[in-house]
């Protein structure tokens, strides 16, 4: 895909137990600039710093969902194994696991790209798993995290997720 913006993507995320590579020490000297031309530089690049930052944001959140008591589904793809059905009626199977990845590996361009994806998780879950079932409300409660985290943020605005897809009943 695209490139990837330091310093977002510097380093796999460590996620308690995942393991990741240790920090490449930096090099670089930031000149020092000028109050004059800090701020007009700053005009220049701040559609670009505004999007590292979300996407910084965004690793910062995969780190938040997968600690978060409620993320024990949606840590693994679905086993088609010990769930045959699910791939029948789940079109795009995504998990945490998938989006720590994509996050790793810079495969995010925008926020937006990243929320669709939890939206999607979130989604797919309440699609195959009926309301009153264990997964359901763990699901709906770490959508609500999510969203409160996002509007925290400033990111919620970033949000463009399709409507909710209705539960199996």
């Amino acid at each position: 895909m695209g490139r990837c913006t330091p310093p977002v993507c510097q380093r796999p995320l460590a996620i308690d137990g995942w393991k990741a590579a240790p920090p490449k020490p930096s090099k670089t000297v930031l000149p020092v600039l000028s109050a004059a031309s800090s701020s007009s530089s700053s005009r220049r690049s701040s559609g670009r710093n505004q999007g590292v930052h979300e996407l910084s944001a965004c690793e910062q959140m995969t780190v938040e969902l997968v600690r978060h008591e409620d993320s024990w589904p949606f840590m693994k793809l679905v086993s088609k194994n010990q769930v045959p059905d699910y791939y029948d009626i789940i079109r795009k199977p995504i998990a945490l696991s998938t989006i720590r990845e994509k996050v790793n590996n810079c495969e995010y361009q925008t926020a937006g790209e990243y929320i669709s994806d939890v939206e999607l998780m979130f989604s797919n879950c309440l699609q195959y798993n009926p309301r009153q079932t264990n997964e359901a409300k763990a699901g709906v409660r770490l959508q609500q995290f999510f969203h409160s985290e996002l509007s925290r943020l400033g990111l919620r605005e970033r949000c463009s997720a399709p409507p909710a897809k209705r539960s199996r009943q």
